[in-house]
Order: structure tokens, then sequence, then C-alpha cells
């Protein structure tokens, strides 16, 4: 046998014999929530909205320190703003939650409800990015609001955060500027000292190493080839005058110094044997004197003889003249064996020796009464004339060495540069590098900090990006807390269906036996038959028109909670549109 179905005939039935459990349970709820509902005391909500301007100067022209979106900015002014000493501040200003603080409430329990009461909003719009020109959403305002119990303090309370908040905008964009610009101030003060440390380094270094700068390597090179060109040079003509002198001595040895008298430098040459005899003589004497000593045997020959023909010719042995000439003649000679032998050498040391002897000489002939000898012979011009031209021959080769040494000295201090000039160029290339960097980096920092200071300007001027208040708190005129309609509405749904709960559970608990399954059940046993219910031609019109009855009043009641909705709890066309966007993302 089948099991019974309860049809939507059944569940009226089973309302209509248990309204008294739906309108008493009902009635007694909405009578409750309507006294709950109106006993709740008003919350009032005052509200400001702030725009958020761009800045008006172009970023092109002058560019923001500020580099924080404004959602940033305002969520870090509401965290500054919300401090347990600004919030308990504000509490003791406008005389906020008297009952709390007469209760000596914990601060804390005080500040969370401020925070609480406090709201602050974003206002998003679709807008094109300027440098993409893609569709995005971006904040265009923003609202503060505060919610408490006197609409007064409210309004108060909203209008006090609402200035912070824009105090706080143009106090923090003002220090971010000036602290830029100061971070870049002190950077650039830095790096300008970097800047001079360095300047007087390679100061110090090209005085040190003036010489051996990379820029003087040319200069430095062509000085080495032209005084090494000089060098030679003057070799050579050192050379060529040495055999000058050379050729000049060996001429002079053949030449007598003077005439007797009565001869003239044409007829000198009768009387130049004896007289190139007699200086011969002298020169062998002085050799001889140089190696031995006086009381030697061939010393004493050839000064005999020297006297011999001194007394023929009539002429002095103690002239000084002519020791004079002897011992320039000598020095001559010693300067020429010195280029080509060492000090040690046997010749120079016997050269020495010779000088010295003909200074002995010539110092006992100047202490000697002199004898006039200019009546019987005077100087040879000859003579003079090739003696003046060895004499200024040899200060020229004096000169050309002393010219030797310098040029000696200045090539060696030219390659000392060059031969320095490597590392030098290192180092130097090191230093203008760093100096190179260093002044790049602290012009970048000027013109930053200068950027900077435009920027502060900027701020300090509010061209900036910067928040308006485009609509101030005001007192509301209407709570914003509790709702009561909706409240209402909301509860007395409860009601109706806590009614139809309770109806349910009573015919659950208490509904007696009805239906086969159940006869079934208690007896043990199946019925033999089953009678159908013989509804009447009455009953039936009577059921049609309470169903209709029942129809109607719930298309008024679905009317009439749609328009409660519509104008307690949403606006349709907003629900509307919720509901396509969210088919949209799916």
């Amino acid at each position: 046998m089948e099991e019974e179905v309860k049809g939507l005939g059944d569940y009226l039935n089973i309302l209509w014999r248990r309204k008294v459990w739906i309108i008493v349970p009902a009635v007694l709820l909405a009578i409750a929530t309507v006294v709950v509902v109106f006993s709740l005391p008003a919350t009032y909500k005052s509200q400001g909205t702030i725009l958020i301007e761009s800045q008006e100067i172009p970023n092109d022209l002058v560019r923001s320190t500020v580099t924080s979106y404004a959602d940033q900015r305002i969520e870090v002014i509401k965290q500054r703003l919300m401090t347990t000493s600004r919030v308990m501040e504000m509490v003791r200003k406008y005389d906020l939650y008297r009952t709390e603080r007469q209760k000596m409430a914990a601060t804390s329990t005080i500040v969370e409800l401020f925070k609480s009461n406090v709201s602050v909003d974003l206002v998003q719009a679709n807008v094109t990015d300027p440098v993409s020109g893609r569709a995005k959403r971006a904040s265009i305002a923003f609202t503060v609001s505060f919610m408490d119990k006197s609409p007064q303090k409210a309004q108060q309370v909203a209008n006090e955060l609402v200035t912070e908040f824009l105090n706080e905008n143009v106090k923090a964009r003002t220090d971010r500027a000036a602290e830029t610009k100061d971070f870049l101030k002190e950077e650039g003060d830095k790096f300008q000292a970097k800047v001079r440390e360095l300047e007087k380094q390679i100061a110090e270094f090209k005085d040190r190493y003036s010489g051996s700068l990379p820029e003087l390597l040319q200069y430095n090179l062509s000085m080495i080839e032209r005084l090494g060109d000089e060098q030679n040079t003057n070799q050579n003509e050192i050379l060529l005058l040495k055999d000058q002198i050379t050729t000049l001595s060996l001429q002079l040895s053949t030449i007598p110094m003077y005439l007797p008298l009565g001869v003239t430098a044409s007829t000198g040459n009768e009387t130049s044997t004896s007289e190139v005899r007699l200086e011969q003589l002298r020169i062998e004497y002085s050799t001889l004197l140089s190696k031995y000593e006086p009381t030697h045997p061939d010393v004493v020959r050839v000064k005999r003889q020297i006297d011999a023909l001194e007394k023929e010719l009539g002429v002095t042995g103690n002239d000084a003249q002519v020791i004079q000439a002897e011992l320039d003649q000598a020095k001559t000679e010693l300067n020429t064996l010195s280029e080509k032998y060492a000090d040690n050498h046997p010749d120079i040391k016997a050269q020495k020796n010779k000088i010295a002897g003909l200074e002995k000489r010539l110092e006992n002939a100047d202490s000697q009464p002199a004898e006039t000898t200019t009546s019987s012979e005077r100087l040879n011009p000859a003579y003079v004339q090739l003696k003046s031209k060895i004499d200024s021959t040899e200060n020229e080769v004096s000169r050309l060495r002393v010219r030797q040494e310098e040029i000696k000295t200045k090539l060696a201090e030219f390659e000392r540069r060059v031969s320095e000039t490597y590392q030098v160029q290192r180092a130097y290339d090191e230093l203008t590098r760093d100096h190179e960097n260093t002044v790049a980096k602290y012009r970048e920092l000027r013109a930053k900090q200068l950027q900077a200071e435009l920027a502060q300007n900027l701020e300090s001027e509010n061209k900036g990006e910067s928040f308006t208040l485009i609509e101030p708190p005001a007192v509301p005129s209407k709570a914003e807390k509790p709702n009561r309609p909706k409240l209402l509405v909301l509860g007395l749904g409860a009601s109706m269906g806590a009614g139809l709960g309770l109806a349910l559970l009573v015919e659950m608990f208490f509904g007696g036996v009805r239906g086969y399954t159940q006869v079934a059940h208690i007896v043990g046993k199946s019925p033999l038959v089953v009678i159908p219910v013989i509804t009447t031609t009455r009953e039936l019109a009577r059921r049609k028109t309470l169903r209709n009855r029942w129809i109607i009043i719930a298309i008024l009641l679905a009317i009439a909670s749609v328009i409660a909705v519509h104008f307690y709890v949403i606006n349709l066309e907003v629900l509307w549109y919720r509901l396509m966007r969210k088919v949209s993302l799916l």
C-alpha cells in the first residue's frame, strides 16, 4: 500500500487548525519587537566629504616630493589621529562617553569605543590613466564621519576630525618636502666637502709630481731627445777643440816666447834655433823635476845646458813670465791627460808633480828681485797670439764641459720624470676619476635640491595635491542607528516565522493519528479498507474560496515585502545593479 503523501491542502488544514498557535506568538513577538525597536537609543551620524584634488602645476614642470598615494596618506593620517593621547584629548574636549568615564572605565575601552564610531570611507570612480591610457579605479574623495547619541556632538567631533585631516595632510606634505630638501642639502654639503678634499689632493699631487704629469709626457720626451742631441753635439765639439788644442800646443812648443833685442818679428827666425832649444830644455827640465829630485844627474845636466843657453842669449833663468808660461802649458797638458786617464795614472801624477815644481819655482822667482829684461828681449807676438788662441779654446772646452754636466743632470731629471709618468698617470687618473664622479654626483644633488625647494614652495602655497572640503559635517536631523523601519520589518517577519514554526512543532508532537501510515504504525497491522474523504460540492467551493483568499493574501504580502525592502532596506534598482554585476563576474 502506498505511503500517504501530504499536499498543500493538508498543510493549509494544519495551519488552520493551529491558527491560535500561530497568531498568539506572532502578535506577542510583534508587540515585543515594536517595544524594543522604539526603545533603542538613537545614534546620529555627522559626515563630511573631502575632495582629493590633483596638483595644479603639471608634474613635468615641478615634480612633487610626496610620492605616496592619497589612500596611503589618508590611512597614515587616520592612524595618527587615532592614537590614545589624541583620542582622549577629543573625548575630554567634547565631553564624550560621560557615563563610561564616570564608571572609571579603562582608557583602552573608551578609545576603542571612539574608534568604532569613527568611519573613513573612500569614494572611488572609474578614471583614465593619463600615462597608460587605461581605465582604472581611483580614489577621488573620501568621507569622514562620527556617530554619537547627541547630533550636536556628532557634528562637532566630525568637524574636528575633518579639520585634523586637512591640517595633517598639509603638515605632512610640507614636512616631507622640507625633510627632502634638508636631506639633499646635507648630502650636497657632504659631497661639496669631498670635492674640495679631492681638489686639494689633486693640487698637492700636481705639486709633488709637477714634472711627471701625463700631460707633460710629450714635452719630457722631446726635452730628452733635444738634450741628447745637444749632448752629442757638444761631445763632438769638445773632441774637435781638443784636437785643435793639441795641434796648437805642438805649434806653440816650436815658437820662442821672447825675441832678443834688435830682432824683429820678421828676423826672429835667425835665432829661433837657440831659443827653441832653450824652450825645449826648459820643458825637459820641468819634466825631469816632476820625476826626480833636483840632485839627479839628468836634472843637473839639463840645468847646466839651460844656464849656458841663457847666458848665450842673455835671458835670466828666474824670469817669472817664463815660469808662468811653462806652468800654463803644464796645466793644459794635465787637462788633456785627465780626459784620457784616471787620477791615479802615472802620467797624471807626473804632470801634477811638474805643476807643483813650476809653482814652487814661480814662488821663488817672485821672491827674488826682478831683473830688467825688457832691455834685452821682448815677447814674441806669434807666441802670444797662439797662446791666446789656445787659452780661448781651453775656455770653450771648459764651458762645454760645464754645459755637459748640466745636460747630464737635466737629462737624468727628465728621464726620471718619464719613468715616473706611468705610475703617476695611474694615481692621477684615479684621483681625477674620483673627482669627476664626485663632482657629477654633487651637481646632481644640487639640481635635486633646487627641485626640492620648488616642491617645498609648491606645497607651502597649496599648489600640489590637496584635500578640499566640499561638504562640511552638518547636524544630523535623522538618526543613523537604529534603522527602525528595517528592524520592524525584520521583527515582524521573524514573529510570523516563529508562530509558523511553533504551530508545526505542536502539530508534530500533538497532532493525533492521521492517515494510513500512522494508523498502521500504531495498530501494527494494515487496515483492511481505507475510506477516502468524501467532499461535498459545498466544501469544494468553500475550499476554493479559501485558497483564493490565501493566494491574494500571499500576493499582497509579497508586494508589501517588496515595497518595504525598497523603501526601508535597499533600493531595488541598486539591488538589481548589484545582482547583474555579480552575474557578470561569474
